[in-house]
């Protein structure tokens, strides 16, 4: 269901069409992704990572031992979005940040304590970036996000997002889902997973595509809320004040 991801990246998601996003999208999804593209490679050091068979979380550089500054990936073929690998290379990172990029040994600046990681010729990719994606939905039937206890549906997310990470997608666009407590858990380095940037609950008329309610559910009435309302998977709005309403 991935949307398109720029022209560099086309190639990598599927073309078989999302059937719920409208592609009326497509310009805000190429702004977004520009951005997120340049902040991608940085974060997909840890997508990296997890291709070396080595842990891949989403937290913070203070996250890491205090000993540790930095990290060398070494004996690496780099993949910056074109249509070919680098020759071997050798990557410093410190953080967040890019340090180095050579073809000769790199030496870390002196007093720096780094961890070398051995590539023995794999490759290095940017983070990728899912520009369509329900975090809340992923690894559940529908049926069991709008009956299970909401516990349970976390519990499944957080796996959602420790797979969605381990496929090498450091960025996703969440567009609808009770998803800013799963957010907010990755953010704080709670447990591995990819940014999010969330959308919050679908804003549909009654019979639309965000509408969850079940067939046992009356119409809704003023002041009553379905479960998908309540826990803030869905909001339903019929009429252009309920709209404005339910978006602010």
């Amino acid at each position: 269901m991935a949307m398109r991801v720029g022209s560099k990246y086309q190639h990598l998601v599927s073309r078989q069409p999302c059937q719920c996003c409208d592609r009326r999208l497509h310009a805000f999804t190429n702004a977004a992704s520009a951005d997120l593209s340049r902040r991608g490679f940085l974060a997909g050091i840890a997508a990296a990572a997890a291709s070396l068979g080595l842990p891949a979380t989403a937290t913070d550089v203070s996250a890491q031992t205090p000993s540790v500054q930095g990290v060398l990936f070494e004996n690496v073929r780099i993949f910056d979005g074109t249509d070919r690998l680098s020759e071997p290379s050798n990557v410093l990172t410190v953080g967040r940040t890019i340090r180095a990029i050579s073809r000769e040994p790199v030496a870390p600046p002196s007093g720096m304590t780094v961890r070398r990681i051995a590539g023995n010729g794999r490759t290095l990719i940017p983070g990728l970036i899912d520009a369509h994606v329900h975090m809340m939905f992923a690894t559940v039937p529908q049926v069991a996000v709008l009956t299970a206890d909401i516990g349970y549906v976390n519990v499944a997310a957080v796996k959602a997002a420790h797979d969605m990470l381990l496929r090498g997608f450091t960025s996703v666009r969440d567009l609808g889902g009770p998803v800013f407590g799963l957010k907010r858990g990755i953010d704080q380095g709670l447990i591995p997973g990819p940014r999010i940037w969330p959308s919050g609950a679908f804003i549909a008329q009654s019979g639309g595509h965000g509408d969850f309610r079940l067939p046992t559910e009356l119409p809704a009435q003023p002041g009553q809320f379905s479960y998908s309302e309540r826990i803030g998977g869905a909001a339903i709005a019929d009429g252009p004040d309920t709209v404005q309403q339910r978006a602010r």
